[in-house]
């Protein structure tokens, strides 16, 4: 593959079918949803959450999901599942990494074992993703990674003084992956939603 210049834009996916996607923080809300509609539109799909009964409650009937649940403030976890899913599929095509945790904190209640817990699911889980998938990518020349981060992170907001921040810094890092890894074939996309 020959590198793309670094103001190429990322290549939108159109066709589903087939497509290898792994969705970390698959259980519920948004990564739920995304499971769906890729499903009906043909991706073939991994699924990891820490809760395996919502994993298999979702999944029931398509034959195809390797469910893997796990924590993404567990490396050796990870690391596992994405050598599961390349073993069983030979590459992957896209991850998203949807992981999150959040607790309405205000500037008089913070705690350190929250902040920290807040701060390894949020910001270290992804990184963790980044890190498990990255070598096979890099490897196939192609792939693309989706990272979910939050308005929350775009400026402070009341109730949020430690997710907000572990947001603001997945904006940093996408950007920085984007610049990285887009001459090399990867295309880095920030998912930014709003309340849900």
């Amino acid at each position: 593959i020959e590198p793309r210049p670094w103001f190429a834009l990322n290549r939108p996916i159109r066709d589903w079918q087939g497509k290898r996607v792994w969705i970390v923080g698959a259980s519920t809300g948004i990564g739920a949803a995304l499971a769906r509609q890729l499903h009906a539109a043909g991706a073939r799909l991994a699924l990891s959450a820490r809760h395996r009964e919502k994993l298999t409650q979702l999944s029931a009937g398509w034959s195809d999901a390797l469910c893997l649940p796990l924590d993404v403030t567990d490396p050796p976890a990870l690391e596992q599942a994405g050598k599961r899913i390349v073993d069983a599929w030979d590459g992957i095509d896209l991850v998203v990494l949807n992981a999150g945790t959040y607790a309405s904190v205000r500037a008089w209640e913070l705690e350190s074992q929250a902040a920290r817990q807040t701060v390894e699911t949020n910001l270290l889980g992804v990184i963790n993703g980044v890190i498990t998938v990255l070598p096979a990518m890099l490897a196939q020349g192609s792939g693309a990674i989706a990272i979910v981060g939050s308005v929350a992170g775009y400026r402070g907001l009341p109730n949020a003084i430690v997710y907000g921040a572990t947001k603001s810094a997945l904006i940093n890092l996408s950007e920085t992956l984007y610049l990285d890894l887009q001459p090399k074939g990867i295309d880095v996309f920030l998912i930014s939603p709003g309340f849900v």
